[in-house]
């Protein structure tokens, strides 16, 4: 039985178990308009982090199930939020779309009710996506949204630090010898490291002086952390986001070479509790079977129903096809085998053209409000999601930040390359909002105008 499928009779035999979280959502209503965006998107990642520690027990059943609340509570910050609102291309909106159509796609699966509860949580990830998309007029409002992630993010850590500390021997699987704290599968946990070393190498840079021993000191933590799960896909999206840093860091060479120690020491630490438990040799091998199997999929599964998929069948596994016996490992082919090209065809476009706006934008860095560095690491970071997409299915599961975070990034690089081809590089992202209200839904009057913090240029 699949973990989603026990965590749901869990909370239907004792719902009370949601109590917390309904405490939580009573206490988020009592805060301030203009905050509850920041505060949502800094609860997130912990709140997500949670529902995968399975050894926590209710803890995780209450999270996981109420993960969709997360996001909802994400959606009506950014709806509700007391600031003009972009307007966004038609094509956006392919995501809530489509993720609606996703649900009615999977109606005759044998496991119908939790691969329903999936896919609203999915509903309710693009709906958050896109809503935040929204908020981002300014270069002020797309710094808050990184932020308020980057706390979220080491909120987060704790929680896998903490089962390394108190619980070194429980905290890898037995006979593997991978890192899995509290249980956290450690592919998956590792989407956490992949998300916040990029978060935490950018603050390192540019957040007061004052933050930063302890955020190397938490930097060097989480790649202790990633090399302990033995994950390749968590390697790969970390190396590809690392780039922009380690460029800045060459022509900073104090502030590399304090950075090191920091980071070698508390890089020792972890190493010296998990480093020969943890198979870290695995990193080095490109043995795989996925091939193999996408192989099997593509001449045994998808030759039966090429354009529906699972659409008006009935007995089949959400999770697997019946004939392989295995989930297919990679997201796009998932896809196909959910609801065949009807649904891969408008997602894999949605890839390919915010890949496409994201790469303009990038070529505009320099002329944009902000900072260059940011949307070098940003764009890096969407791309990573994909290639990442391509080995596992982690970018459209409804249950983490890093999916959630992709449908934003998406969203946002595609509405903003669309305001630089019509308008021009100087409306796109304004640094107040006094000019490009061609791209907002409303205009403000002057006394209803926010006051703009003075940007700050950090390019090198």
């Amino acid at each position: 039985m699949e973990r989603t499928d026990i965590y749901l009779e869990i909370i239907i035999s004792q719902p009370w178990l949601l109590t917390p979280m309904v405490l939580l959502v009573l206490l988020f209503f009592m805060i301030p308009a203009e905050n509850r965006l920041f505060l949502s998107l800094m609860l997130v990642t912990p709140w997500l982090s949670m529902a995968r520690a399975q050894d926590l027990s209710l803890i995780a059943a209450g999270a996981k199930l109420s993960s969709g609340l997360a996001f909802l509570l994400v959606a009506y910050a950014a709806i509700t939020h007391p600031f003009p609102k972009r307007k966004l291309p038609l094509i956006v909106y392919l995501y809530p779309i489509m993720a609606f159509i996703w649900i009615l796609l999977i109606l005759g699966v044998e496991e119908r009710s939790v691969g329903v509860v999936l896919r609203i949580q999915w509903l309710c990830v693009t709906i958050a996506g896109v809503s935040l998309a929204r908020t981002i007029v300014t270069y002020k409002d797309f710094k808050r949204i990184i932020n308020g992630f980057t706390v979220g993010c080491m909120i987060a850590l704790l929680i896998p630090i903490s089962a390394l500390v108190l619980f070194p021997g429980e905290s890898f699987l037995k006979g593997i010898g991978r890192f899995q704290p509290y249980g956290s599968n450690s592919n998956q946990v590792g989407m956490l490291f992949a998300l916040a070393a990029p978060l935490l190498g950018y603050a390192m840079l540019t957040w007061p002086k004052k933050y930063r021993p302890m955020i190397i000191f938490y930097l060097s933590l989480t790649l202790g952390m990633a090399l302990l799960t033995a994950s390749r896909q968590t390697s790969i999206a970390i190396l590809m986001t690392s780039f922009p840093i380690l460029f800045v860091l060459s022509k900073r060479p104090i502030v590399t070479i304090i950075g090191l120690t920091i980071a070698a020491t508390g890089l020792g630490w972890i190493l010296s509790i998990g480093g020969d438990t943890s198979p870290i040799e695995r990193l080095t091998s490109l043995e795989t079977g996925r091939p193999q199997l996408w192989y099997r999929y593509i001449t045994e599964v998808y030759t039966r129903s090429p354009l529906y998929g699972l659409f008006g069948s009935s007995g089949e596994s959400y999770f697997r096809s019946n004939i392989i016996g295995q989930h297919p490992h990679s997201a796009w082919m998932n896809m196909m085998y959910h609801g065949g090209l009807l649904l891969f065809i408008p997602q894999i476009t949605l890839v390919i053209y915010s890949c496409y706006a994201g790469i303009r934008v990038w070529m505009n860095r320099k002329y944009l409000n902000g900072d260059p560095l940011l949307f070098s690491i940003v764009l890096l970071l969407l791309l990573a999601m994909y290639v990442q997409g391509t080995f596992n299915q982690v970018v459209y599961w409804p249950t983490y930040s890093w999916s959630f975070l992709h449908v934003a990034f998406a969203s946002t690089f595609i509405a903003l390359w669309s305001a630089i081809r019509d308008e021009g590089v100087e409306y796109a992202l304004p640094a107040d909002y006094s000019d490009g209200t061609e791209y907002w839904e409303e205009e403000y009057s002057e006394e209803d105008e926010p006051e703009v913090e003075e940007f700050t240029d950090y390019r090198v």
